[in-house]
């Protein structure tokens, strides 16, 4: 597609160019930012609703977390344009098919039926394409989403086409990396034949050339990467270690990278090729770390963190890096040993993320701004160059500290789910001073909250100060003061809560008869929810509205998706006595809220702006889905991975129920602002091959010739494929069949239609 430097739609003025939101959205991709990546193509189709790169990128970004179903509707204009509907050339063929066996057939009716559905099968082909033009760019891309929506699936069409898809790029490119995609799709398919011929061609291409001297590291363990996979497939296994080793000793490769090698593997094992276990030690997922720490001491404080302790601090934090070899970083940004640990991460070139526990200007003024200006500085220097920067709440403090433990939890689900994406787990670094007792939300007691001490890396504050007596005093630490008044949550009115917001869409279309069908459907809602044991801290109606609390994440998902299933349900089962089936919009979201004795009903009752967030949200969910806001959700996998822990210290099998697929950022009703939303499923059954699946023959997939190539053919036009049968027919010859293809000679060409 041509570049277009301006543009006039509905958006306005485009801020960059067509191929300017294609480079960034693909540099995102790249590094494994997908939802960075998945918002600039968004964007960027504001502009130019009608590129299908934006459109590919975004749903490969989509379909990396796991968002197959969003990412198939964003795909599907692109799929209408390059691929086609193979529905009338399967009909075509299977017309052919008739009409040969009944040539010879002494019942001419029969004979002359079978020439017209013929007839009728070849108008039905008029003007279509039986594979469209795309280049090899295109079709890589449109695979790896056929590739992520298999794994999401498990659906073997969808294998099929990502195989295909793949076959299509190497035949327009013979690059190696798409080569190497089709072998270890048709080893997956069970086609050990076919991946092994390709897999020598990749082999082929890469053993004899030479990688320039200029090349980035990125591109030079991409490519020892694909030799890799191909020795493992041609049974190389020792080579292939020598070859990953080499790869390992490339200095500044992107994580990515590495990532992308073990996915790789991972799916070569599934297709049962054998994979040596050396593997596991020369190819390693990064590191992704959070941090918490203590602060700097405040005036009359302490000794725990006096100023003069920051170099050993800083010091020990770097050590501790190198020793995990930190790549990704998770941390709150507090004067102290928090900006110590961004700092120590920028200056290794990781990647940093800083989560924020409330509004940025009393953060400041609560964690920073008593350090000095110095410190001041450094926290917004820290902010601009972290990669992200979230905030658990946008809302002032209001003396509130459970807003730190909030954050934590957000911290500990944030590093989880993008720990998960990479393949790994994440390792909590603590600056802790073996205090007893813990702060809200300080280190011990975000230590208390993690689940795997196997993961844990402590460094000792209060040793480090005892190897400076000249900063210790002559009466040492003293103790934290821990008295918040009772309870830190309940004695603050201020507190914790996940919060539903339910619309029943359908209702507004109800007349007045069938209200009495709606009042029995709620009544049967309620009896199918309660069967999950589920019962909210408090939940309210107005109408077809429902709104729901709970303490946790974890109980309120398996609330609101019973909710979403019995009403499916009812659909069916009320269908003669509502005029059309209702369905649900549900919001979830987690943040603090004001709960307190409503004056006028006398029953509680919360308050707040996350009230309203959560409201704003259910206007914009799909309806049948579940949407539920990044708080929401990075609170659910903390309590996820708690459970996880809980089950394997126990004994007992955990099975993760719950999966959450990015959505984007999207703007709230009535103005509310923007909002990192997810949609929440429950996650499908793994494992979506089976052992017991038959091994396939060598046949061709659609379109292929044998040899790793795609034949592309036109369509052959009505008149000249009737002529061909006329003449055929006419002269007593009869078209040739071989095992279930029909072609048709014509002068030095054959129309070829792939078997069904």
């Amino acid at each position: 597609m041509a570049e277009t430097t301006s543009n006039t739609s509905a958006a306005g003025p485009a801020p960059r160019t067509q191929i300017e939101w294609e480079s960034l959205a693909r540099g995102y991709l790249e590094e494994g930012q997908n939802f960075l990546a998945h918002d600039v193509c968004r964007e960027g189709l504001r502009y130019f609703p009608a590129n299908f790169k934006l459109a590919i990128y975004g749903s490969i970004a989509l379909s990396q977390t796991g968002a197959v179903d969003e990412a198939r509707r964003l795909l599907k204009p692109v799929l209408d344009a390059i691929l086609i509907d193979e529905g009338p050339f399967q009909k075509l063929q299977a017309s052919l098919r008739n009409a040969i066996v009944n040539l010879d057939a002494t019942d001419h009716s029969q004979a002359l039926a079978a020439v017209a559905d013929l007839a009728e099968s070849l108008e039905l082909v008029r003007g279509k394409k039986l594979v469209a033009s795309a280049d090899a760019d295109v079709y890589n891309s449109l695979a790896r989403v056929f590739r992520e929506a298999w794994l999401s699936s498990g659906q073997r069409s969808d294998l099929e086409h990502c195989r295909e898809l793949f076959l299509r790029a190497f035949a327009a490119s013979n690059h190696p990396r798409d080569g190497i995609d089709a072998a270890v799709m048709s080893t997956l398919l069970r086609d050990h034949d076919r991946a092994r011929k390709i897999a020598r061609q990749v082999h082929d291409l890469l053993a004899g050339a030479e990688t320039p001297e200029d090349s980035l590291p990125d591109d030079r363990y991409r490519v020892l990467s694909t030799l890799g996979q191909s020795q493992l497939l041609l049974g190389m296994t020792e080579e292939a270690i020598g070859t990953y080793q080499w790869a390992k000793s490339i200095e500044g490769v992107h994580y990515s990278r590495v990532v992308r090698a073990l996915q790789q593997i991972e799916l070569l094992k599934r297709g049962g090729i054998e994979v040596p276990d050396e593997l596991s030690d020369i190819i390693k997922p990064p590191t992704v770390v959070v941090f918490t720490g203590h602060a700097l001491d405040r005036p009359g404080e302490g000794p725990h963190f006096p100023p003069g302790l920051e170099a050993s601090v800083r010091a020990e934090i770097a050590l501790q890096l190198d020793e995990l070899d930190a790549q990704v970083g998770y941390s709150m940004a507090s004067c102290g040993s928090d900006l110590l640990f961004i700092e120590a991460m920028l200056e290794r070139g990781a990647e940093v993320n800083v989560v924020m526990p409330f509004a940025q200007d009393d953060f400041i003024a609560e964690d920073v701004r008593y350090g000095g200006p110095r410190w001041e500085m450094r926290f917004k220097n820290a902010l601009k160059l972290a990669a992200s920067v979230t905030y658990a709440t946008e809302e002032r403090f209001l003396g509130h500290e459970m807003l730190y433990r909030f954050a934590n939890q957000c911290l500990h689900g944030l590093s989880t789910l993008r720990a998960g994406f990479l393949q790994t787990s994440p390792y909590l670094l603590a600056v802790w001073d073996m205090m007893p007792g813990s702060l809200v939300g300080g280190a011990g007691d975000f230590i208390d909250q993690w689940e795997d001490i196997s993961r844990l890396r402590i460094i000792d504050l209060d040793g480090l100060l005892q190897q400076h007596p000249d900063l210790v005093g002559e009466d040492g630490p003293a103790l934290p003061d821990l008295d918040f008044g009772g309870d830190e949550e309940e004695g603050q009115g201020r507190v914790i809560r996940s919060m539903l917001f339910c619309d029943i869409a359908g209702y507004s279309k109800l007349k007045e008869e069938n209200i009495p069908a709606f009042l029995e459907f709620l009544e049967r809602l309620k009896e199918g929810v309660e069967a999950c044991g589920i019962q909210p801290k408090s939940i309210n109606t107005w109408g077809d509205a429902i709104f729901a609390v709970m303490d946790k994440a974890t109980p309120m998902a398996e609330y609101a998706l019973t909710l979403q299933e019995v009403v499916t349900r009812l659909g069916t089962e009320m269908i003669d006595k509502l005029p059309n089936p209702l369905n649900l919009r549900i919001s979830l979201h987690a943040g603090p809220v004001f709960e307190a004795i409503d004056p006028i009903r006398g029953n509680p009752n919360f308050y707040g702006s996350h009230i309203n967030r959560a409201a704003r949200l259910e206007p914009v969910t799909v309806i049948g889905h579940v949407y539920a806001t990044q708080q929401f959700v990075a609170v659910l996998t903390a309590e996820q991975s708690a459970a996880r822990s809980e089950a394997v210290n126990n004994g007992e099998e955990f099975i993760e129920r719950y999966a959450s697929e990015y959505v984007g950022v999207l703007s709230l009703a009535k103005d509310f602002g923007k909002q990192t939303v997810y949609h929440l499923r429950r996650k499908a059954p793994e494992d979506p091959l089976h052992d017991d699946e038959p091994e396939a023959e060598g046949a061709d997939s659609q379109g292929g010739d044998g040899n790793g190539e795609v034949v592309e053919t036109q369509a052959p036009s009505v008149g000249s494929v009737m002529d061909t049968v006329n003449k055929m027919i006419g002269s007593g010859k009869r078209p040739e069949t071989t095992g279930d293809a029909a072609a048709i000679l014509m002068g030095d060409d054959a129309a070829y239609w792939p078997g069904g």
